[in-house]
């Protein structure tokens, strides 16, 4: 493993950290807690402006890192194309759909999940929620996190049996190999080898995650030896992320 890649590892493994708070997490789960973090500097906060967001007067800027962490975001954002490419777009992709992606992959780095002047709070479903928002299909009230977000999904046949996730498909992540959704992300740009980069809201920020399907449990394709999947640290494990994906929603993009 070259130094970058090693790097971009240790970074992710933190990947879970800005998650909301799920019931029945133990504490023999490795992975840090989904959590309504005061870490990030805010408040938990609700789906949209119809339901309790908080409106701001400007722009917020993301709090400067220091230290380790800087160091952490920087190979996290400069080892990946997400950061350079992440509006990469299909055409065929529809125009609210598409405005959508752009517009939260232009938080890749922040902690406030904020658009149009709305906070949309601090954990990981904040991140679909300004999605939705700005597609104009603002979310429920109580898709208030990644486990309710994936039983609406679920609900409205929107759990897909596919392998190539689109940009503006909900990846639903578990905290551990077979367990259950506790952790969202949105595919901003799909590669034509099917890896797919996910910007998920982690403790440090806004961050993009490759995974691959096709190969879920193996970092580079056997065949090209291109790093495919991004790894996340569950226990003394750094395992690859698509090992533990529990689906693929394309709940966005119905109409």
């Amino acid at each position: 493993m070259t130094a970058p890649r090693a790097g971009l590892a240790v970074a992710l493994a933190l990947v879970a950290q800005g998650c909301a708070t799920t019931p029945g997490w133990t504490r023999h789960h490795a992975l840090p807690p989904p959590a309504q973090e005061n870490r990030a500097g805010a408040l938990a906060r609700s789906t949209g402006p119809d339901s309790g967001s908080v409106q701001v007067a400007g722009p917020v800027s993301p709090a400067a890192p220091s230290g380790r962490e800087a160091k952490a975001a920087t190979s996290t954002a400069t080892a990946t194309p997400a950061t350079r490419a992440a509006t990469s777009i299909p055409s065929s992709t529809a125009p609210e759909v598409a405005a959508a992606v752009k517009a939260v992959s232009s938080l890749v780095g922040q902690r406030q999940i904020v658009l149009d002047g709305v906070d949309y709070g601090p954990d990981c479903a904040a991140l679909a929620r300004a999605a939705f928002a700005r597609a104009g299909r603002p979310l429920p009230a109580s898709a208030r996190d990644a486990t309710a977000l994936h039983a609406l999904a679920a609900s409205r046949g929107a759990l897909l049996p596919t392998r190539t996730p689109s940009p503006g498909d909900l990846v639903f992540i578990s905290d551990r190999p077979g367990g259950p959704p506790v952790h969202v992300g949105l595919v901003s740009r799909s590669e034509p080898d099917g890896t797919a980069v996910v910007l998920h809201r982690v403790a440090r920020g806004v961050r993009p995650v490759r995974v691959n399907l096709a190969y879920p449990s193996r970092s580079d394709d056997p065949a090209t030896g291109k790093h495919i999947n991004d790894a996340l640290r569950v226990g003394t494990r750094a395992l690859p992320a698509g090992s533990l994906v529990v689906s693929v929603s394309d709940l966005l993009r119905r109409r």
